[in-house]
């Protein structure tokens, strides 16, 4: 019987240690369990001001390494809050919903540390990835109540990295998609 219980420990603690290899995300302070509660509403803000892409500034990568302008960035934005929301809602079992902006319960702000739209070159294609954290807030607190490193989220489509804009908007859907399995989880 000891081995029975022993052989069952050792495939649910390799089961959990499988599913926490792949979730890029980690909880690292605080709890997701406020957002385990049906109803209530999310509202999700992305903060690139402090973010560099191979070591330079935001600004500055855009335009000298993938050769774009901040404009064309800014274009894209609210297709990735688009992408990101979307996703949320459709992955959220019952927690908040996610918004733009209005009434909330909660405040979700996703600090991007890093960011990269891919490359191309002899040896293949990397795609768009990014790293930084998400703080989850009540609405009227300065205090997150919990704190989740993103590691490093790429955006894939049918397991293939996306390179560039669109990319970085399939970035977005999979983080979503991956909070939501991490509050689930927790």
């Amino acid at each position: 019987m000891k081995k029975l219980a022993t052989f069952l420990l050792t495939i649910c603690l390799g089961v959990c240690l499988a599913y926490a290899g792949d979730n890029p995300l980690r909880l690292k302070s605080g709890t997701l369990a406020p957002l385990k509660h049906k109803g209530g509403a999310i509202e999700c803000t992305f903060d690139f001001s402090k973010t560099k892409g191979n070591r330079k500034p935001l600004e500055e990568y855009i335009t000298q390494d993938f050769g774009s302008s901040m404009d064309v960035f800014h274009r894209y934005e609210p297709e990735m809050y688009e992408w990101f929301i979307d996703r949320w809602n459709d992955d959220i079992e019952e927690g908040p919903r996610a918004v733009r902006s209005g009434e909330t319960t909660f405040q979700l702000k996703v600090v991007i540390k890093t960011l990269q739209l891919g490359t191309k070159s002899a040896w293949g294609g990397a795609g768009s990835s990014i790293s930084g954290y998400a703080y989850f807030y009540r609405s009227g607190e300065e205090e997150p109540f919990a704190q989740v490193e993103i590691l490093k989220m790429y955006g894939t489509q049918m397991k293939s990295s996306v390179m560039g804009y669109v990319g970085l908007k399939q970035v977005f859907n999979d983080l979503a998609e991956y909070l939501c399995d991490l509050i689930y989880h927790y």
